[in-house]
């Protein structure tokens, strides 16, 4: 049995070369490390426990409010799978072992430093340095995909959701409803020609909706008017991408009327009638920023207000966006980890669609 483990970062480090310099076979010089198999795991172990350590030291409390926040996601999407009768609702991989646990998931990117520390590669004194470095970028990535998880899942349990369908090819030229008990955020089959949803839902009132959690970047390649070329997109599949996603809601008749919500080929796309954007402050205030989310909401084609969400306050958007006849009608909410917010936000879709949606003539 391996002897407990001491509690800073240092020491901990310390206390791993210690172990690895008394099993034989484990090898620790600068930019070469070798470990035999029987004491790998037990090697490795110990490296987490130092990356945790040395994660604490350079994210101090912000690690006790992504536990908080990893809470709160997994509620609201346990809640939804309960009311829908899923058995999960899985999100980004990266994502789903933040939530199982945030303090590893926030240390994992240390692993290296802390390996090259244990070498000798890293000298000790530039270790803290380099681990804040190493550690804010990943660390608010995951925060933010957190965030907008919570926010999009948490929409949609407010509209009440009480069966699921994954959709899937019908024929050579359509779609089809399949019942399904998972939904996975972001996937559908890749097409550079196609955007699918990646699940419809029918509410307690009888209403039925297609929902997909789109990659930002993504809704670039929604222009159905530009060319087919070669391009960076991920062919509407975004499944395993942890990046910024736009929640879009489409009402359908029902499932059966299912279709690509665009399809570049025949240049044809549907108008979403609801959706939700979590910006940062930098988002609303960046003019390079703020053009990109105009261009995107002009390629949505969205009927009702475009749902600004921001967790904490922000200044909002420039005035003169107002007076910019292409930009869209927004409607900006601060909305913290408040679940009654997210039922106003679904409650939008009440509301009248806004006229005159098209910035383009287009089929519909």
């Amino acid at each position: 049995m391996a002897e407990s483990l001491v509690g800073s970062w240092g020491s901990a480090l310390e206390a791993l070369r210690q172990w690895a310099s008394a099993q034989e076979g484990v090898k620790l010089a600068p930019g070469k490390i070798s470990v035999p198999k029987p004491v790998r795991e037990e090697f490795y172990r110990r490296v987490g426990h130092v990356q945790e350590l040395l994660a604490e030291r350079v994210l101090g409390d912000e690690l006790a409010e992504a536990e908080m926040l990893a809470s709160r996601l997994s509620s609201v999407r346990g809640d939804l799978c309960r009311s829908a009768g899923l058995s999960r609702y899985a999100l980004a991989p990266r994502l789903e072992q933040f939530v199982e646990d945030p303090r590893e998931a926030a240390a994992r990117p240390l692993q290296a430093l802390v390996l090259d520390a244990a070498s000798g590669l890293v000298p000790l004194a530039e270790v803290d340095g380099a681990a804040r470095e190493v550690a804010r970028a990943p660390f608010e990535v995951l925060l933010r995909a957190a965030y907008e998880a919570w926010v999009y899942l948490g929409v949609v349990s407010a509209l009440g959701p009480v069966r699921f369908w994954a959709v899937a090819a019908g024929g050579p030229d359509s779609l089809a409803a399949v019942e399904t008990d998972e939904v996975r955020a972001g996937w559908q089959v890749p097409s550079r020609e196609l955007r699918v949803p990646e699940a419809m839902f029918r509410t307690r009132e009888g209403e039925t909706y297609a929902l997909k959690m789109e990659c930002a970047r993504e809704i670039d390649y929604y222009d159905v008017m530009a060319p087919l070329a070669r391009d960076t997109s991920a062919g509407g599949n975004t499944y395993e991408l942890l990046s910024h996603r736009v929640l879009l809601l489409y009402r359908l008749a029902d499932e059966r009327a299912v279709v690509p919500v665009v399809d570049r080929k025949e240049k044809h796309q549907v108008h979403c009638d609801l959706a939700v954007s979590v910006l940062a402050p930098r988002e609303m205030e960046n003019r390079s920023y703020l053009g990109a989310f105009i261009q995107r909401a002009q390629k949505l084609r969205i009927k009702r207000p475009l749902q600004v969400v921001t967790y904490g306050a922000a200044k909002g958007f420039p005035p003169e966006m107002a007076d910019d006849p292409a930009a869209p009608a927004v409607c900006c909410r601060q909305v913290g980890l408040d679940e009654e917010a997210l039922g106003a936000i679904a409650r939008e879709l009440q509301s009248e669609p806004i006229r005159n949606v098209a910035f383009n003539p287009i089929s519909h």
